[in-house]
Parts: C-alpha cells; sequence; structure tokens
C-alpha cells in the first residue's frame, strides 16, 4: 500500500558529477499522471550532494502546458519543490529542472511529464 494519496505523484531527482560532467536522472521518468486524476501535487526530492534547487523555477513545464500547469513551482527547500498539474490535456509535457551547484552554477535537465487527462466528474471538478 502506498504512503502517499493518488493525486501526490513523487519523483526522486538524482544529480552528480562524473568525470566532470554533472549527470541527472528523475525517477519515475516519464512521471505517470493516470486518466482521470487532476488536480495533482507532483512532489519532487532532491538526491545530490553539493546541489540544491534553484530558489525560483525549480520546475518549469512546457509554456505550451499553461492550461495544465498553470502556477509556477514551489521551491520549498534546497531538496524540495513541488508543482501543480490539472492534468486536463492528455499530453506528453517537457519540463526542466534547474538546480545549482555549491558554486551557485545553474544546472538543468529536461525530462517528461505524460499527462492521461482528465475524464467525466474530473474535467467538471478540475
Amino acid at each position: 500500500m502506498s504512503d502517499t494519496q493518488p493525486n501526490v505523484i513523487p519523483v526522486t531527482v538524482k544529480v552528480w558529477t562524473e568525470s566532470g560532467t554533472v549527470k541527472f536522472s528523475c525517477s519515475p521518468e516519464p512521471v505517470p499522471i493516470d486518466k482521470g486524476n487532476c488536480d495533482v501535487l507532483i512532489t519532487f526530492t532532491l538526491d545530490g550532494t553539493g546541489f540544491s534547487f534553484s530558489p525560483t523555477n525549480a520546475i518549469v513545464p512546457d509554456k505550451k502546458s499553461k492550461s495544465d500547469f498553470p502556477v509556477p513551482s514551489w521551491t520549498i527547500s534546497d531538496t524540495l519543490a513541488a508543482l501543480y498539474d490539472r492534468n486536463h490535456a492528455a499530453a506528453h509535457v517537457k519540463y526542466t529542472v534547474n538546480v545549482v551547484d555549491a558554486e551557485g552554477t545553474p544546472h538543468s535537465y529536461d525530462p517528461e511529464i505524460k499527462n492521461g487527462g482528465g475524464i467525466g466528474t474530473c474535467d467538471d471538478a478540475c
């Protein structure tokens, strides 16, 4: 049994340096948002020594998806960010994860959210 509600989707963002190059991975990737699951909060936990989420715009969905992502992400702490997803339209949505290293140098990664879209009362409620 899951510890989270169906409308809270946890994502782990791993960041590390390998041979002088900053590497990223997200789990899950893509982020699966089920059809009919509207008003979703996607939480992002950063796992990476020496890195933190950008204080603003830590998670930035593609501009074409503004109707499903009507508000900017929240950077809650150095290692926690969140994004609200209405999940009205079924689509693969690119988003950017923005982090900074200990020296303040920005780094980014572009994974994907797979929105299933709303159905029935979800369309009315969202």
